[in-house]
């Protein structure tokens, strides 16, 4: 199965598509233990067959998942983030259900042709260029902000993150393999894989078949392909290419598609349970993928708002709404934290809340309705009784594991105000008081960069929360 979530869209997020990669014949091991565990079978969507079904794990209790990561050219907007939230998602779920997972997310550091048309030039190129730049030394910085951000979204860190530029030996033998079973062949300009020989391509993942009207539309037909929409495996280099590399074939560089079928084969195997990229990614990018390898905070919380199928429109007013709504949460849980000095108890695997908890996350990972199960325990924590409040506590923070919100440490970190701290709100509110509103804002910047404090003024007086001191690196997130 697959899961795909990757976007180079600027605002529009990217749904999410599954897609089996199994035979049909293939029984899988370890239903019974899900079924034993009091937990329901985790159910997602199908790309290929275009139907919600039962996820069915190679091996039982373990899970291989690879994602398509960045191309490190330039800084990953909201859009691009969402679908590493997803993913993120996605683990923390079937972690939760007690299987074992392991992640591999790649770095494209060379290979993603500008329009992905694999006449164009390199994106990494271009930006190399553009910023007068090594491409490597380019990659390792928008490589070292990328996981900033990630961290930032508290999404957690894969096992294995490998460089396409690390891999290029195995790009090389996978082009070889291919070569020898008839599915490729050497052109002028490159190496390409032979859509003829790989049957119902173009409509695995894709509704519609290619046609050559559509690839003549697109961008002058090369004549070196036997098909207008047979895809580079590997590219002649030009006098001009910054990232070239010896091959059989001569000097050059690999196509896009071909990186993440060589790395995920190196550290999953020739299959595996879990790929995802972005919906705009279901055709060309995963289906020739599926070719060539067959013949992977307040922001954080907004995106789990939307069903991970559906677009992601991020608009200010959007992120204002799901701030506001983290911020209600972590009051409420405050409190309840403070009137039970911490304790939790852990209700009945039965409980209403907690079932609906799990059932929304095991019907194709459903965080609308999870988040609409973790409000009803929101409810429950702020009621008088300590000890629904201790239940409730337990179901929230047991929740987060799958949300990735911070909500215990948020709630432990939520004490008093050091003297100074607490001097520097009453001198700020004064200042408000008096009109001086230069002064105020002035103490606002100082109570965050200092203390860690941020103060928000509300109709109900000034409040404060304990957060992270501001990073000085410029982060986007």
């Amino acid at each position: 199965m697959t899961v795909w979530a990757r976007s180079e869209r600027a605002k529009r997020s990217p749904r999410s598509r599954w897609h089996s990669r199994r035979s049909s014949a293939h029984v899988a091991p370890g239903r019974n233990e899900i079924q034993r565990s009091g937990l329901p079978q985790i159910r997602m969507y199908d790309s290929a067959s275009r139907t919600i079904r039962p996820f069915e794990p190679l091996r039982p209790r373990r899970v291989g998942m690879y994602n398509c990561g960045p191309t490190v050219y330039d800084w990953q907007h909201i859009g691009n983030l969402y679908s590493y939230i997803v993913a993120d998602v996605v683990r923390r779920t079937f972690e939760y259900f007690g299987f074992e997972v392991k992640q591999v997310m790649n770095i494209t550091d060379v290979g993603h042709t500008v329009d992905d048309v694999d006449e164009a030039e390199d994106k990494m190129e271009i930006a190399a260029k553009r910023e007068r730049k090594d491409p490597l030394d380019l990659a390792a910085t928008y490589t070292k902000q990328f996981i900033v951000d990630r961290h930032k979204l508290n999404i957690l860190d894969p096992e294995v993150m490998p460089k396409a530029t690390d891999h290029i030996p195995q790009m090389i033998e996978l082009i070889q393999r291919l070569l020898e079973k008839g599915n490729a062949y050497v052109a002028a300009d490159g190496v390409y894989f032979d859509i003829t020989t790989f049957p119902g391509y173009g409509t695995r993942l894709n509704a519609e078949p290619p046609d050559e009207r559509k690839a003549g539309a697109r961008v002058e037909v090369n004549a070196n392909k036997r098909h207008p929409f047979d895809f580079a495996l590997w590219r002649a280099a030009k006098p001009n290419d910054l990232q070239q590399w010896d091959s059989p074939w001569g000097r050059g560089n690999p196509g896009w598609h071909i990186e993440c079928s060589a790395m995920s084969m190196k550290y999953l195997g020739e299959t595996f349970d879990i790929h995802s990229g972005g919906e705009d990614h279901l055709f060309p990018h995963h289906e020739c993928e599926i070719a060539q390898s067959e013949a992977a905070t307040g922001k954080r919380l907004l995106a789990l708002g939307s069903g991970y199928r559906k677009p992601l429109d991020f608009t200010r007013a959007g992120m204002d709404a799901a701030q506001s709504r983290l911020e209600r949460w972590r009051r409420t849980i405050a409190a309840a934290y403070t009137a039970t000095g911490g304790k939790t108890t852990e209700p009945e695997p039965d409980f209403g809340v907690r079932a609906g908890f799990t059932s929304a996350l095991a019907e194709d990972f459903n965080t609308p309705k999870a988040l609409a199960a973790a409000e009803m325990a929101l409810e429950l924590a702020g009621t008088d009784d300590v000890a629904t409040r201790e239940r409730a506590l337990w179901l929230l923070f047991d929740m987060d594991r799958v949300f990735g919100l911070s909500l215990q440490e948020s709630a432990a970190t939520k004490e008093e105000l050091t003297e100074e701290a607490r001097r520097l709100v009453h001198e700020r509110e004064d200042a408000r008081r008096a009109g001086d509103y230069a002064k105020s804002d002035r103490l606002r910047v100082e109570l965050l960069e200092r203390h860690g404090i941020q103060v928000k003024d509300t109709k109900d007086g000034t409040r404060w929360e304990r957060v992270a001191p501001r990073e000085r690196d410029h982060g986007r997130v």
